[in-house]
């Protein structure tokens, strides 16, 4: 009788493990949120590749209540490419709240510094910034910052 109780106690403790197991797995991926999408662009400056500029990336998640930098500097053809930052909340998955994330690029170009691309992020979404569209840019050096739709900045999206 005794090994009978205790085969049920161990399936039944194995069958609930297996099911919070899960759960989590579910519960991370559900919480999988996009702080800011990956980001693609050229430097230009005269219409020529700028080589070496570091592009600054910064995000404030207020959810969060977290800050984030990286960099990348543009190559031989002034390219640059930033990887999408995800963070994972499970709070922040069901709890209602609105979003809301600060994004700034700079570009650092012979000392001095430009405004690329500064936005308010309202969604999670990867790509949510424009509508689905994944962010390229082409960033004039000689151009003056200026508001195009919700960003501002020195770069057009191409």
């Amino acid at each position: 009788m005794k090994k009978q109780v205790m085969r049920q106690c161990l399936g039944g403790s194995l069958i609930f493990a297996l099911l919070f197991f899960t759960l989590i797995e579910k519960a991370n991926a559900m919480g999988k949120l996009c702080i800011f999408s990956a980001v693609q662009g050229v430097v230009l400056s005269q219409n020529q590749p700028v080589a070496g500029a570091v592009i600054n990336r910064k995000f404030v998640w207020a959810w969060g209540k977290e800050t984030g930098v990286d960099e990348a500097v543009t190559d031989a053809d002034g390219e640059f490419r930033l990887p999408a930052i995800f963070r994972s909340s499970l709070l922040g998955s069901f709890l209602p709240h609105q979003p809301f994330i600060e994004q700034t690029l700079l570009i650092l170009h012979q000392g001095k510094e430009y405004p690329a691309w500064m936005f308010d992020k309202m969604n999670y979404e990867e790509n949510g910034e424009l509508q689905g569209k994944p962010i390229s840019l082409i960033c004039r050096l000689e151009n003056e910052p200026s508001r195009k739709g919700e960003v501002y900045g020195i770069c057009d999206i191409h």
